[in-house]
């Protein structure tokens, strides 16, 4: 992850800064009593306040928010809600969902004319699309928020915005040329004493440094960040730069001394619930327990890094987890599959490598050095006026040069826009054709169940029932009888579920508590359902399959052994996961009986969706079955 300016760069004040939990609290108790534009204001600044150090709260007060703006008719209010609300997501890690909310408030500020408002928009989508890999449409926006900002004057935003231009040059392959831009960005943060932008600056020299590697002068402009990024109480900054500081030390052998710094990072964003910064470490930690022979712990970690940032869709780090993978299947000599990682590293490069290219020189760098002239010889010509003609020449002659860029580069350009959308469709096309076949192989099986399978049980069952006809006197065969015609329309119910399971697909929680309350009517006891989770929290088949099948077994032995007279069904979250916790007021379950087919069953079905079960029951103390998974 690099030092990226713009997350709250256009919103961030010292008033904000100096905001305390307890002014925080106060705010969110003022919310009942805010109507219209005061409401929305109020959730867009709990959405700000909030989107660094809990992102979850601050996608909560941003969803209500943006729910809010669109029923009001004022147009400025809602772009300012699509930009508060775009920013916690790009702490989660989730940029695609973060640029398209920046595109949807920068369409009503085009409009609009709201100069200072596209600045901001263009900014946080140079973030979004540089933390996607996508540097040429992360350089085009910046160029957009440079232009703006020039028209304003803004020269502090400039400052920022160059430092984030100089990071997409350092991400194309061109350190020297990101190094001077930085230098030059240090000069005048020194002059101007701003350190926030000093914060991040130093990161980023490191940066450039270490690829030159220069190891101590790298090392030097870490350590310089440290203090400032403590002071200013910058805590994903400070993430940084001890991640800056792992890779030097491990870069020069001090592999110990860099995975320390790892750790303090890893620890810092797991805090900060920044998913991106903890995938990248994680997957650093799990390089440096390989550089240490500890290969489990290296698994770990690697396969770690590698499930969040496939989350995050960063094809960059995505590939850098499987390189280590496959460095790691090497060390264990296990070649086939390191070739396979090998092949999905390859995969990931083919797709960065789609958005970068040797344009950036041109686009970056080139505009760069071509405005400080043009600012320097501005400056000449107010002592020199001989200077007119030296700066009509160079303007002339970096004019030739950009265009010379734009002709050789145009064919590449094209290519690469080729390669991409024919790349995007055989995707498309692939998915498609899976989908498909499965659904239809999904179906058919559901059909022959129901057809062949469910026609043979129904017939079986109205034998039996006209066959207790038959000898009405004969108690103990119609109660044998009874019995296996109850047998069967439990079995044709079992058949019925699964059938509904393998015609469904991916659901939600709605879905699940749908199919719940169709047992309410069928049970001799009260069922109570409590839910506290989001009704559109997604669930694969799989899941909705597997938590019915707990909840509806539990249900079963509650009827069948503990003499119940009340079951209760609570589904609630905590951080990023979800429970759902099965409890009686029975007389629970001795301790010999805790180790049935049944409560097996129910454990293994929770633990097939990545989840983990527990019981807890006393005698005379009721029985709490729970199922805790990610959501």
């Amino acid at each position: 992850m690099k030092f990226i300016f713009g997350w709250f760069l256009f919103l961030l004040s010292s008033s904000l800064l100096a905001q305390t939990q307890q002014q925080l609290d106060s705010l969110e108790q003022l919310i009942p009593q805010k109507k219209g534009k005061e409401k929305v204001q109020l959730l867009n600044d709990l959405t700000f306040y909030y989107f660094r150090s809990d992102a979850k709260k601050a996608i909560a007060f941003g969803s209500k928010s943006l729910k809010l703006a669109k029923k009001l008719n004022d147009e400025s209010i809602l772009a300012n809600t699509y930009n508060d609300y775009s920013m916690p997501f790009l702490t989660t890690g989730n940029f695609q969902k973060s640029v398209e909310l920046n595109h949807q408030a920068l369409e009503i500020r085009s409009r609009l004319k709201d100069t200072s408002g596209m600045i901001s928009s263009y900014a946080k989508l140079g973030n979004g699309y540089y933390e996607l890999g996508q540097y040429k449409k992360a350089q085009q926006s910046y160029n957009q928020a440079i232009y703006f900002a020039k028209i304003l004057g803004d020269e502090i935003t400039l400052l920022q915005i160059y430092q984030n231009s100089a990071n997409v040059l350092e991400a194309g392959g061109f350190i020297k040329e990101a190094l001077k831009m930085q230098l030059d960005v240090n000069e005048i943060a020194l002059r101007t004493d701003n350190k926030l932008v000093l914060i991040t600056n130093y990161g980023n020299l490191g940066s450039c440094y270490q690829k030159l590697n220069q190891y101590q002068k790298a090392r030097e402009m870490y350590l310089k960040a440290v203090p400032i990024a403590k002071e200013m109480n910058q805590q994903e900054q400070l993430a940084m730069v001890y991640q800056g500081l792992g890779v030097v030390e491990r870069a020069v052998g001090n592999t110990d001394l860099g995975l320390k710094y790892y750790q303090q990072a890893f620890k810092l964003y797991k805090q900060l619930h920044s998913k991106t910064g903890e995938g990248i470490i994680a997957v650093n930690i799990g390089n440096s327990f390989a550089d240490l022979n500890q290969l489990d712990s290296a698994s770990y970690y690697l396969n770690y890094g590698l499930r969040l940032v496939k989350d995050t869709k960063s094809y960059k780090q995505i590939m850098n987890a499987y390189r280590g993978l496959s460095e790691l299947e090497l060390s264990r000599k296990n070649y086939q599959k390191a070739a396979e990682y090998l092949v999905l590293q390859n995969k990931y490069q083919d797709s960065v490598s789609i958005f970068q290219g040797n344009e950036l020189i041109a686009d970056v760098f080139g505009k760069y050095e071509l405005e400080k002239n043009q600012r320097a010889l501005a400056e000449s010509e107010a002592k020199n006026a001989k200077n007119q003609l030296y700066q009509a020449i160079w303007i002339g002659v970096s004019a030739a040069l950009l265009l010379l860029f734009v002709v050789v580069f145009l064919f590449f350009r094209h290519k690469r826009k080729i390669a991409k959308e024919e790349l995007i469709r055989t995707k498309q096309e692939e998915h498609y054709l899976r989908e498909k076949q499965l659904n239809e192989q999904k179906l058919s099986i559901s059909r022959e169940l129901h057809d062949n399978v469910g026609s043979q049980i129904t017939y079986l069952i109205s034998s039996i029932d006209n066959l207790s006809y038959l000898d009405e006197e004969n108690q103990l065969l119609n109660s044998k009888l009874h019995d296996l015609s109850d047998f069967g329309r439990n079995t044709m119910q079992e058949l019925r579920s699964t059938i509904w399971a393998m015609n469904s697909e991916d659901g939600s929680i709605e879905t699940l508590i749908t199919r719940i309350e169709s047992i309410k009517s069928k049970i001799p006891i009260p069922l109570e359902i409590v839910n506290n989770l989001e009704q559109n929290y997604p669930l694969k088949s799989t899941e909705l399959l597997n938590l019915f099948r707990i909840i509806q077994e539990s249900i079963q032995n509650t009827l069948k052994h503990a003499e119940a007279t009340l079951i209760r069904i609570t589904l609630d979250e905590k951080q990023d996961r979800a429970f759902i916790t099965i409890t009686d007021n029975g007389k629970g379950i001795q301790a010999e009986n805790t180790t049935g087919n049944g409560l097996q069953n129910m454990r293994y079905r929770c633990e097939q969706i990545g989840g983990e079960f527990k019981l807890n029951t006393s005698e005379n103390g009721g029985t709490t079955i729970s199922c805790t998974f990610v959501i």
